[in-house]
């Protein structure tokens, strides 16, 4: 007897997830579904992210030095260079609207920075919906899946048959670890764009500033 104990708890105990996971009923398609979707906006928003980042410091210095020249043609040249930039995507607004009225100029400055940082927070509420909900779709899978199981013993007249309702409760539950695990995992990652987003922002604010500095006293010279 001691023997077989001890062979059995010495063999190790294979899990196979993707079966598991087949158990876990509609709800588990459900879930794959989010899980899809949100890794498509992970990876679109980070490459969104990575593209957006230049030089802004060398960007900016070379903008600010045509503007001394009062090289307005060579600026808006310079800015439409540098593609999917934020930086150049507002200097290149707010030169086309250049009229010599700075108030005009810092409102279209305002407006395109909005416009900017909407971009980067594109699909970013879907991606927290789902960090929300994928959770309390594992806890519903769970419900269901007791409920299930509590009806299977009321239809065999209160016998209880420990096999069956130890196999319901643990696929009942599965639901519940893929739930979590989506929902941890997506709003990790949630997190992780917001940052950089607000990083991005504040440069792109520091940078227009100072570009905004250069305008008024190109302006002022003039």
């Amino acid at each position: 007897m001691l023997n077989t104990i001890l062979v059995v708890a010495a063999e190790p105990t294979q899990i196979n997830f993707f079966s598991m996971a087949t158990k876990g009923g509609f709800l588990m398609l459900v879930l794959l579904l989010i899980s899809i979707i949100a890794v498509a906006i992970i990876v679109d928003r980070i490459l969104t992210i990575k593209r957006s980042k230049v030089d802004d410091e060398n960007f900016v210095r070379t903008i600010n030095d045509f503007l001394k020249s009062g090289e307005i043609k060579k600026a808006v040249a310079a800015s439409k260079v540098q593609e999917n930039c934020l930086i150049a995507n507002v200097i290149n607004k707010a030169l086309e609207h250049f009229n010599g009225n700075i108030a005009e100029v810092k409102e279209v400055i305002e407006s395109a920075v909005k416009q900017e940082v909407h971009f980067l927070e594109k699909y970013l509420g879907s991606l927290a919906t789902f960090a929300a909900t994928a959770p309390l779709i594992g806890f519903l899978g769970t419900v269901t899946g007791m409920v299930k199981v509590f009806m299977k013993i009321g239809e065999t007249g209160g016998g209880v048959d420990i096999n069956l309702l130890a196999g319901g409760i643990w696929e009942a539950l599965i639901t519940t670890i893929g739930g979590l695990s989506v929902g941890i995992i997506t709003i990790l990652f949630y997190n992780f764009l917001v940052g950089k987003i607000e990083v991005l922002a504040q440069d792109l604010e520091n940078d227009t500033n100072e570009f905004l500095f250069a305008l008024r006293r190109m302006k002022n010279e003039s």
